[in-house]
């Protein structure tokens, strides 16, 4: 019974996650296949190690953390990135050509920029759970940040973006 009420909550807890995990995973590898065999391993991960997850409100931070050590791992194997050619998923549907510009822009930042624009922006962390997440301090996800969105506005203008 136990098992069964643990699995149903996982079950759920993943669900809402969904989104957000495939946007993490889409914006550091870049590759669709690549990006859903990160999620598989990670969610099995998870879910082997769900008794070690302290606070259980902290699941969303515990997972994106976990996803971003395996986009790491699969990357560190693949040393050609490819570009992405379809993002449909990673983007919103509400503003289509304002989002994807915005969307194309991050995509071209590097990694260490790009992720913390991710989890920052498109899923709405705290730098402090950025910091847990990334394993940096958070006055260096600030810094991280900071460079991010400038690198970014750099982007956007030299495509006239408003």
């Amino acid at each position: 019974m136990l098992d069964e009420l643990k699995t149903a909550w996982f079950c759920s807890q993943v669900s809402t996650l969904k989104n957000s995990m495939y946007a993490l995973a889409i914006g550091i590898l870049k590759n669709e296949t690549d990006a859903e065999d990160a999620i598989q391993n990670t969610l099995l991960s998870a879910y082997e190690h769900l008794e070690d997850l302290r606070f259980f409100e902290k699941v969303k931070p515990w997972i994106l953390k976990i996803l971003t050590r395996e986009c790491y791992r699969i990357a560190s194997y693949r040393k050609d990135y490819t570009e992405l050619d379809d993002c449909d998923a990673a983007a919103p549907q509400a503003d289509w050509d304002m989002k994807m510009s915005v969307w194309d822009a991050v995509s071209r930042l590097e990694t260490k920029y790009r992720e913390i624009i991710v989890l920052f922006y498109y899923e709405d962390l705290s730098t402090r759970e950025i910091s847990r997440i990334l394993d940096l301090s958070e006055e260096n996800v600030r810094k991280r940040l900071s460079r991010a969105r400038s690198l970014l506005r750099t982007l956007l203008d030299k495509e006239d973006f408003t």
